[in-house]
């Protein structure tokens, strides 16, 4: 259903932006309309380079304070988006693009995006997630014995055999029988 409404869109919007050129070329004449198409264009390039060095320092400064950089990649997420909305030829991805430039409308969009994809979204590791049923793979795990926990341990009052040198400080001491020669 979801592929039906997206292929739907791509040909839909296409032709509603070439019928609202054609009425604004009509309306304001050619030469304004081209204009009109490439100065937003540059601002969407403009837009694009700008906010992709701000993106990234917000989220460095995010992570640099231990905070997660979420809110900072989703918001700059949402400019990289409106950029590429303005960069497109069309009167009504422009409108959308100018929506998402204003930032109590790119929050409340965020916001949404993310618990949309939080109730939506299914994880897994490992497996086949296309053979896998959502939460099947998580019985057939604690079904069994448990996570296998891989590691090196030495036991608290017992001698290790000399079999070489040792991990930490890397010296080999003799065993009986053996010289140091």
């Amino acid at each position: 259903m979801i592929r039906l409404v997206v292929g739907l869109l791509c040909i839909a919007v296409p032709v509603l932006e070439l019928a609202v050129l054609i009425k604004i070329g009509q309306w304001i004449g050619v030469w304004p309309t081209v204009g009109l198409v490439v100065t937003t264009a540059f601002t969407g390039i403009l837009i694009i380079s700008q906010q992709s060095f701000t993106v990234l320092r917000r989220t460095l400064e995010a992570v640099s304070e231990g905070h997660p950089p979420v809110a900072p990649v989703l918001d700059g997420l949402f400019l990289m988006v409106a950029g590429a909305l303005l960069l497109t030829p069309g009167l009504m991805t422009d409108v959308l693009a100018l929506l998402l430039l204003v930032p109590p409308i790119r929050h409340a969009v965020a916001r949404w995006s993310m618990r949309h994809l939080l109730r939506h979204a299914e994880a897994s590791i490992g497996g086949d997630p296309a053979r896998d049923k959502p939460g099947e793979r998580h019985q057939r795990e604690t079904a069994t014995e448990g996570p296998i926990i891989e590691g090196e341990f030495e036991r608290l009052g017992e001698t290790a055999p000399n079999h070489g040198p040792r991990r930490g400080n890397g010296t080999h001491t003799p065993s009986k029988g053996q010289t140091g020669a």
